[in-house]
């Protein structure tokens, strides 16, 4: 998948969707999905029980540069509405690693949108050099934590509050063990991207990183 492409995905259920990458004029269909997210997915995707989205956080979310940030949203084709995003962020300094993260409104939860999304954004990840992605889960989830390391994810950190993992991006899809653990993401267990999610000041982090020589397109 390119920066421009869009494609239909059928979930497990029968139901298709629409998966593209993410644009700037979004803003109103990632307001919306954060609106129709409980406050217990908010909580651990966003790491705070941050009630809206702010100016900052939406330009932050949608206009990304499709390279060292991307993100890939799923679109009810029947509504027009967000049912979930998939987004990695390069780490700074390591142009083949990048935290990535999903989020899957509540009522399209445990029907295979996060695989969908993950499937198309480990692609992107394939077009722009990326080989390990790196997440952040709460200790408390030991479903993710089953399910990452049977998919051969890598304890690479970890404190009080979460444990960072890393797994290498598949080569072609997804297999059963990694589809287990993104189902159990797009349930609302794993945790957003810290990078992602720390608002103005991993806004202007991010904007320092735009200095280095691989920040292309």
């Amino acid at each position: 998948m390119n920066a421009s492409a869009e494609q239909t995905v059928r979930l497990r259920d029968g139901q298709e969707i629409g998966v593209r990458p993410i644009r700037p004029d979004d803003k109103p269909l990632i307001v919306d999905g954060f609106n129709r997210l409980s406050e217990r997915s908010r909580r651990r995707r966003f790491l705070t029980p941050a009630s809206e989205l702010t100016p900052e956080d939406l330009a932050y979310l949608t206009e990304v540069d499709h390279n060292r940030h991307e993100a890939i949203v799923g679109i009810d084709p029947f509504e027009g509405r967000a049912v979930g995003v998939a987004r990695y962020v390069r780490v700074p300094g390591n142009r083949e690693c990048a935290e990535v993260a999903v989020a899957v409104v509540d009522e399209w939860q445990h029907r295979g949108v996060a695989t969908a999304l993950m499937n198309a954004l480990s692609q992107r990840a394939r077009e722009t050099g990326i080989k390990r992605f790196t997440a952040l889960v709460s200790p408390e989830n030991t479903v993710v934590l089953d399910a990452l390391q049977g998919a051969g994810a890598q304890r690479t950190a970890a404190d009080a509050d979460e444990i960072e993992f890393t797994v290498e991006v598949p080569a072609e899809g997804l297999g059963e063990r990694m589809r287990e653990a993104l189902r159990a993401a797009g349930a609302g267990q794993l945790r957003l991207a810290g990078r992602v999610a720390r608002r103005l000041g991993v806004w202007r982090r991010d904007e320092d990183d735009d200095a280095e020589p691989d920040a292309a397109g």
